[in-house]
């Protein structure tokens, strides 16, 4: 066998929510993996005649091991962490807009209608009694639910117009960012080395994780999320992670 190691290998996620685990999430790529114990440096000087200043008694103590994760496949919890999120639900119900009234500010400003997903039939503007024309004298935003005036319309600014629609309904993840400063989650890597086939098997029963970076909405590249934190001691285990190396019974 080589002693050579290359990994490829899933990684997976158990967060804990009040010492809960809620599942176990993956397998998840991640471009890099890293574990890193520590120790504290102690030095004794000698204050002799003759040795003054030199060490005397050097040793080392316990300091917490680091692990570094950094990932472009980013499921929800994945993203939840790297916002320090809170997750909730977006929840907006189909209904109608009734003769809304909109002060529309100057041009190119818009004003929101209040509800997003706004549909494209069934869309009525008035000035006063007068029926305002899509593309002529105004222009709408459905996805985000925005309208403004056209450039040279007739519209004056700060104009009241009244707006009757429908919107559909809106369902999806909302992430309450800048909320949960860490999260706690057990972390496992199954790996299989790329020269001779060997397994690695990591796993650390319990990380104390939090981003180190912010996360580029316009990146050139993929989005990629940094994290990083301590490994915590678990009660009725042994030590903070494990690297084991199994073989196959014959």
């Amino acid at each position: 066998m080589s002693d050579t190691i290359h990994l490829s290998g899933d990684f997976y996620l158990e967060p804990f929510v009040n010492g809960v685990s809620s599942g176990i999430i993956g397998p998840i790529d991640v471009d890099s993996l890293e574990v890193k114990p520590d120790s504290n440096k102690i030095t004794v000087p000698s204050k002799r005649r003759g040795q003054y200043g030199q060490t005397r008694e050097t040793y080392f103590t316990a300091k917490a091991a680091t692990i570094s994760i950094k990932t472009t496949e980013i499921p929800p919890v994945m993203l939840a962490i790297a916002f320090m999120a809170d997750v909730g639900t977006i929840t907006q119900g189909s209904g109608t807009l009734t003769e809304v009234a909109v002060t529309l500010p100057a041009y190119p400003k818009w004003a929101p209608l209040g509800k997003t997903n706004i549909a494209t039939t069934g869309l009525t503007v008035t000035e006063g009694v007068t029926p305002l024309v899509l593309g002529t004298d105004f222009e709408i935003n459905y996805a985000l639910g925005l309208i403004r005036a056209k450039a040279g319309a007739a519209i004056a600014d700060g104009g009241a117009i009244t707006v009757t629609a429908t919107y559909n309904a809106v369902t999806g993840t909302r992430f309450n960012g800048n909320i949960k400063p860490e999260v706690k989650a057990k972390l496992i890597l199954d790996g299989e080395s790329l020269v001779d086939g060997k397994k690695t098997l990591l796993t650390v029963p319990m990380a104390s994780l939090s981003p180190t970076s912010s996360v580029d909405f316009m990146s050139d590249n993929p989005i990629e999320v940094t994290l990083e934190g301590e490994l915590l001691i678990v009660p009725g285990e042994t030590a903070p992670f494990y690297v084991d190396q199994p073989e196959a019974a014959a």
